[in-house]
Parts: structure tokens; sequence; C-alpha cells
């Protein structure tokens, strides 16, 4: 026991006196080494948030920070890797001494081939202690996340990317589910993968006082288990840029009966002064930049108006007293030098894919840029399944994740259903079926008697398809024959009637019943624009769908009427 308290006492002895040989330049708070498979690794890029450094041949960096983000992070290298806990990436390190102190932060790297690999991106998976929600995400949600990361993992390395509200700031205090429970969670679904982290507006923090830099203090818990809200890491041959979009107001006003809540949790959409000087310091250490320049954030920043693919291109963003154009123009224009560039973000729970390039009349730099806002995990907060249908978002497509095959410089991309997985991707309804319910389920004509502005799909004509392509863009196609001879296909507005039995009907007529029953709310129309319609010659025929995606891939139905409709029809 002696000798160990010895040798446990000169290894305290000699940390600080080996930390005091190394010679500092001046001013320096945060430093570190590098190492990569045991080696030092030069020029690898660190940052605070604030400040960028660059190692030195001894693998050294030296960062002069005001540590106002509260942690370190290195801008992984391509051809390597960090190690991770079910999820949670070891890139970045929670600084601890005040903040003209200096401090020590070492980080490993382990070398690895990713040149080509696979990107699993989700988002808004809103777990609260809610509608079965840890069931849904556990043994619904993982085995068929973990069905696309076996498939990939036989081509290359597989990584993941969360972009944002991963719990539910309104519900952290009533059902006991705050920012630091989901890495647990991660961990007992045993999740095989580095997951790299976007901050959402769920996230944030709706018990802070409302004093001083609100939106700062209302993301410490996430920044404290999370990590950084802004950084960036580099995959195979692509630089990823990680930004916080959501600058969370909280105004004061209308506070949710909810537990510990302060304020209306409101919040606006815009890059912060402090992330684009960053951003400007970490592009600039981009050494190929016709390579793909992938940026992730929570709140989408262009889309066509009405949903429709073409033009015209809206700005999403948005700043109380800024004109979201202005906004938009700014941010991209620090993007121009960058010819391939990919916006990943969540926040509506629809799949909605922008092409810049469709229109670039009032933003000049966006004709580089794809968006790509992807579907929620949760799909609708989970409740569509809870009330025992499918798993649908709040546009009628189902719940589910965007797969991004990475090969090289080329980068696809296709949409995995939590319920059908990736081999269908649309959904085909006999609307003489649906007549049908709708004119027959007491609860369907209880609702259009209190909501006229609903579709009732008990008036619709005989022999119509309504199709439901619910990852469809501009350079899709699609087409329908009966008996061999073509149909015409329209591309119109609709409310998907399997939506509305599965969430607003239980939603208006169950959860907010007795005196808040049949809301005014839910009697607001519910049209989205991923829907095709076909009229067919008869009941009884087969019709045949077929749709085409960007890369020529091929999606068939055979669809033979009449086809029943329920809640949990496929």
């Amino acid at each position: 026991m002696k000798k160990i308290f010895v040798v446990l006492l000169l290894t305290l002895t000699l940390i600080p006196a080996a930390a005091g040989r190394q010679r500092l330049p001046k001013g320096t708070t945060v430093w570190g080494q590098v190492i990569k498979d045991g080696k030092p690794a030069a020029g690898v890029v660190v940052s605070d948030g604030a400040e960028i450094a660059t190692t030195d041949k001894k693998g050294f960096y030296y960062l002069k920070s005001a540590k106002r983000e509260g942690s370190v992070f290195v801008s992984i290298p391509s051809g390597a890797e960090v190690d991770h806990s079910y999820g949670m990436p070891h890139f970045w390190q929670r600084l601890s001494e005040p903040a003209g102190t200096a401090e020590r932060h070492d980080f490993a790297l382990t070398g690895v081939n990713n040149d080509n690999y696979t990107l699993l991106a989700i988002s808004d998976v809103h777990l609260a202690n809610l509608f079965d929600d840890m069931y849904q995400f556990k043994e619904v949600f993982m085995p068929r996340f973990l069905e696309e990361y076996e498939k990939a993992r036989a081509k290359g390395p597989v990584y993941c990317l969360n972009c944002g509200d991963s719990v539910y700031d309104r519900y952290w205090y009533e059902y006991g589910y705050p920012i630091e429970c989901f890495p647990k969670t991660l961990e007992e679904c045993k999740f095989p993968v580095a997951m790299f982290h976007v901050m959402g507006n769920h996230d944030n923090d709706g018990g802070i006082p409302r004093e001083g830099d609100i939106d700062f203090n209302a993301a410490e818990r996430y920044r404290r288990t999370m990590g950084p809200t802004h950084y960036s890491f580099n995959l195979g041959r692509e630089h990823y840029v990680v930004l916080d979009n959501i600058v969370y107001l909280h105004s004061e006003g209308r506070v949710d009966t909810y537990e510990g809540i302060t304020g209306k949790r409101d919040h606006d959409h815009y890059f912060t002064r402090e992330q684009l000087d960053w951003l400007v310091k970490d592009l600039a250490t981009v050494q190929d930049k016709n390579a793909p320049l992938i940026i992730a954030f929570h709140s989408p920043i262009i889309r066509y108006k009405g949903g429709l693919t073409g033009k015209p291109i809206d700005s999403r963003m948005k700043k109380e007293g800024a004109d979201p154009g202005e906004l938009l123009n700014e941010f991209t224009a620090l993007l121009k030098d960058f010819p391939n560039v990919h916006f990943i973000s969540g926040h509506s729970h629809q799949n909605m894919l922008c092409y810049g390039a469709d229109d670039t009349s009032r933003y000049p730099y966006i004709g580089n840029i794809v968006e790509h806002n992807i579907s929620g995990v949760c799909g609708c907060w989970w409740q569509p399944a809870a009330h025992g249908g499918l798993t649908l978002g709040p546009d009628g497509a189902p719940a589910g994740f965007e797969v991004f095959p990475v090969r090289g410089n080329d980068i696809e991309w296709y949409f995995v259903s939590t319920d059908d997985g990736a081999s269908e991707q649309f959904r085909v309804f006999d609307m003489n079926s649906v007549r049908d319910y709708y004119r027959s389920d007491g609860a369907v004509q209880a609702m259009l008697r209190h909501y006229d502005k609903r579709t009732d799909y008990g008036a619709i004509e005989d022999n119509m398809l309504l199709i439901n392509v619910w990852a469809w863009e501009s350079k899709w196609k699609i087409e329908a024959t009966e008996n061999g001879k073509p149909l015409k296909v329209k591309h119109l507005k609709a409310e998907n009637p399997q939506f509305t039995i599965d969430y607003h009907l239980p939603k208006a007529s169950w959860d907010d019943n007795s005196k808040n029953r049949w809301p005014e709310k839910y009697n607001e129309p519910s049209a989205h624009a991923h829907y095709f319609w076909v009229k067919a010659s008869s009941p009884s025929s087969t019709v045949t769908v077929t749709v085409t995606d960007s890369f020529g891939n091929q999606y068939r139905q055979i669809v033979e009427r009449p086809k029943a409709f329920g809640k949990k029809m496929r």
C-alpha cells in the first residue's frame, strides 16, 4: 500500500512539472497535443468555437481562448476518426479552468480509409416520456436504423448526423426527460456509430431565469452534455460544419402550464455574428473547395414557396427587424467559393428537398446549394402510432431518416421509412375505399360536422387514386398505367386521409375531449405538396405506379383494386 502511495504521489508531482516545462506562447489559455495512431499529428485544426489553431509538427496547438463557449474541439481530419461512447463522439472536451488560466486538452485520432462512407441523417427524435416514445424509439425505430447500418457498413465506415430536437423542452421538468437523458438512452440502445449532434429549439432549457443572454444561457445544459453548438469535422473528402440557427427568445408573456417553464419558448432562425465570424475562419482552413461542403443546422433556410417544387424559392430565415432575404444573402455569400454545397436540416418533420439553382432571382448565392430538409424520427411527436396507426409525420408522410452514400466526391441520398424501410417510397390510396370509410365511420362523420375546412373524401368522384410520394423532388418522375395503358398523373396538393384518422381525429375527439373536444385548431386545411392524382376507368382494374428518383432508381407498385383503407393500411 505504501509503494502504491509513493508512486501515485510521484506521478502527481511530475505532471505539473512536465506541463511547466512546455513553453506556451504568450496569451495561451488552451493548449494540447493531437495524436494519430500514437504519433503526433501535424496540420490538424483545433478550435474553441471562436479562435482556430493548427497543430505544429509535434502535434501541439495553442489557443488564446476567452473560453466563452466552454469547450475545445478537434476538427477531425480526413482519414481519421475519434472514439465514441454509444453515439457520443470524443472530439470535444469541456474547459474547466478560469478564463485567464492555461489548461491542457489532448486528443487521440485513429487512422481510417473513409473516402467511401455512409452518413445516416436523423432529426427530431423528441423523446419526452410520452406517447410510448421510448418503446417506439427502441423497439421500432432502432431496428430499422440498425438494418440500414448493417447494409452500409459492408461498404465502408458509417456515421450519424442528428439535426436536433433530441428532446422536448416543455416536458423537461414535467416528465423528467431533459437533455442529459438522451445520451443515456443511446447507451441503453447500444448505439453503434458516432453521432454528430446539432442543437434544435427544443434542446434549450425552458426553465432558465429570463435575464442576461437568454439564448446563450438556455443552451448551457446542452453544451455541457452534448458538446459545442457549432463546430466542424471532415469525413472522407467532405468538410462538415455544424451550426446553431435557433436563437432562443423565450419571451415574457404566456408561460406553459408545464412544471418549471418560465417563458414562451419562442425563437428566431438565423446565425449569430459570433458563429459567422468563426465560420469564416473555419472555411479558410478548407484546402479543396471543389469537394462537397456540408453544413448542418436545425431549421431549414431555403424552401420552395408553397412546398411545390420549382420557382420561387423563399428564405426561411427570421430575425426581428431584419429582412429574411438579406440574412440569407449574407450567409450564402460566405459559401460562394464552394461549388458543391449541401445543407442538411430538420425542424419541419417533413421531407422537402430544395435545389437552389431552380431560382436565383432574389438570392444570387444559392445556385451552388441543395438543401435536404429531412423528416423527423418521431413523425408527429410519436402520436399516430400511439393511437393505433402508422408512424406518420405532420404531412402524412412516414417518419424516418435519410441515408447519404458518399463515394469520394459523389453524394447520393434516399429516404428510409420507419414503417416500410428503404424499398418503399410511396403509398397508393384507392379513393373508392376511402370514400366508403368516410361515409360509414361515425367518428369521421362527427369530425366533418364540426370542421367545414377539412376535405370530405366522402364526396369524391369515382375511381380516383391518390399517390403519396413522401420524398418527392423536382428531378423525380412518376408514371401510372391501367392494363398497360398510360394514365394522366396530376400533381396537386392533398390532405392525407390516413393521417386524418391516425392523428387529427384522435387528437380532436379523444385527447382534447370533454369541454375541449373538437378544438378549432384542427379545422385548418391540411393539404401538402407531395401528392398525385390518377383516375382509373373502373373500380376493379389493376393500376401500376412507377416512381423514378433522381439517381435512376425505380420503385414500382402493382395496385390490385379494390384496395382496403384503414389506420394501418400500407
